[in-house]
């Protein structure tokens, strides 16, 4: 058993990024609601800070929600629970902190084209916001920006401004925006299109832009007329064009020290290339891994315990993992690149004993295809026997998926298809793919 300052300690790192509040706090039970857009992943982070720090929990549904969330027992008769929303943005909370650090970023950039210099904080003062906001639409609080902006964004922000003046200084009629008109009507077509084309892919895989900014000449005509994700991005790529911009987003980091602006993704030019190196696995994990020749790796797993959710790939570096792809933006690149689709309604499938039979027989199939004398039948009846069914099911759903994907990889007899796959998956997971918009990244 663990109490309650123990278990937030363990997690804090993990809602940092994140709205989090406390919603209630009694003798037998606190509960805490975390709000975010990725609860799989979130919860996922949460359960292998628990697991690291040795404290047990269990995965459970509440009344709150039919997301399941983590219970962890303080007293025999009190105990923590944490829930998933996927809206929020209270007060003090991580949304609330992304929002304001973000529209400050806009307010100090557009003070800096206003001055026509670099800035300092002292240039951030009433008199000059309202001299300037001709040059900047935020959703932010103007006070809290002014007055409550934290020392770490502060200094975050000059640098950025004053890195964004260097950069483009020379355009003229420049205009930032966090939120408001432009930033919805951009994100909204991407929204449409995505609906039109039945894809599963987030917003911040396409553009992890957080501010965007504008010129003059910018018509969103280009956007609103544009019919498939392709396209949508071609008009993206001809606004952000360096010899001619007129409106393109901007990603942005944390910034202390120094400041660098990159452009990504325009024309595709910037793409890292990654060498396909093999399949890793055995029979009896439930991953997969595709390997490169620089060493990096993507896990594809299911990513939610004894559950029959969250298969994903997750990159993994050399010091830290890094992004992540879904199962439906896997089929997608899949379709792009005209091969065979992972079936992802495996769990449907498992949930039903007239087809789990199907599934299992499947699995089996391509094990042995993949893996030769590796893989004996009778070792996976012996598996099978002594684990609970929940845990054989959670591990046929996932493994049977990285089989597939595997298998489908492996079919690609042309080795330039194959690398260009692998590296798609690659650049998906780090907003880098053949499918996502171009931006800057500043940080």
């Amino acid at each position: 058993m663990a109490n309650l300052s123990e278990v937030l300690l363990t997690i804090n790192e993990v809602l940092s990024g994140y709205d989090s509040d406390v919603k209630k706090a009694g003798p037998k039970v606190t509960t805490l609601q975390i709000n975010g857009k990725e609860r799989v992943d979130i919860r996922e982070d949460i359960i292998q800070k628990l697991k690291k720090a040795k404290i047990d929990f269990e995965q459970t549904k509440f009344s709150e929600s039919t997301f399941e969330g983590i219970k962890v027992q303080e007293t025999p008769s009190s105990y923590l629970k944490i829930i998933f929303k996927t809206t929020g943005g209270g007060s003090g909370g991580g949304a609330a902190l992304t929002k304001l650090a973000e529209s400050a970023q806009a307010v100090y950039a557009a003070i800096a084209f206003g001055l026509g210099r670099h800035v300092t904080n002292s240039d951030i003062t009433p008199e000059n916001v309202k001299k300037y906001n001709n040059l900047f639409d935020v959703d932010g609080d103007m006070d809290e920006i002014l007055n409550k902006l934290p020392d770490i964004w502060i200094e975050s922000s000059v640098l950025g401004a004053n890195a964004l003046y260097d950069e483009f200084k020379d355009i003229k009629g420049i205009k930032f925006h966090r939120g408001g008109k432009v930033v919805n009507n951009i994100e909204n077509q991407f929204k449409r299109i995505k609906k039109e084309e039945k894809v599963r892919m987030d917003i911040n895989k396409w553009s992890p832009a957080d501010i965007y900014i504008t010129t003059p000449q910018y018509d969103p005509k280009c956007l609103e007329d544009e019919l498939s994700i392709k396209g949508l991005n071609q008009c993206m790529n001809e606004r952000i064009n360096p010899k001619d911009p007129k409106m393109f987003g901007v990603s942005l980091k944390k910034m202390s020290n120094n400041a660098s602006l990159k452009l990504l993704n325009f024309d595709k030019k910037d793409a890292t290339e990654k060498e396909f190196d093999g399949i890793e696995m055995t029979w009896d994990s439930k991953d997969m891994y595709i390997i490169f020749k620089d060493g990096t790796k993507i896990q594809f797993r299911g990513f939610s315990g004894d559950n029959l959710s969250g298969w994903q790939g997750e990159v993994k570096g050399s010091k830290a993992n890094q992004g992540k792809i879904g199962g439906g933006p896997t089929n997608l690149l899949l379709k792009l690149h005209d091969q065979s689709l992972v079936d992802i309604k495996v769990a449907t499938k498992l949930k039903n004993k007239n087809e789990r039979g199907d599934v299992i027989d499947n699995l089996k199939k391509g094990l042995k295809t993949l893996l030769g004398t590796k893989f004996k039948e009778e070792d996976f009846l012996k598996m099978q026997t002594k684990m609970k069914e929940n845990q054989f099911l959670a591990w046929v759903y996932s493994k049977s998926q990285g089989v597939q994907l595997a298998q489908i990889v492996e079919s690609i007899k042309n080795k330039t298809k194959k690398d260009q796959l692998c590296e798609d998956f690659y650049l998906y997971a780090n907003s880098r793919s053949a499918i996502a918009s171009p931006y800057y990244k500043l940080e």
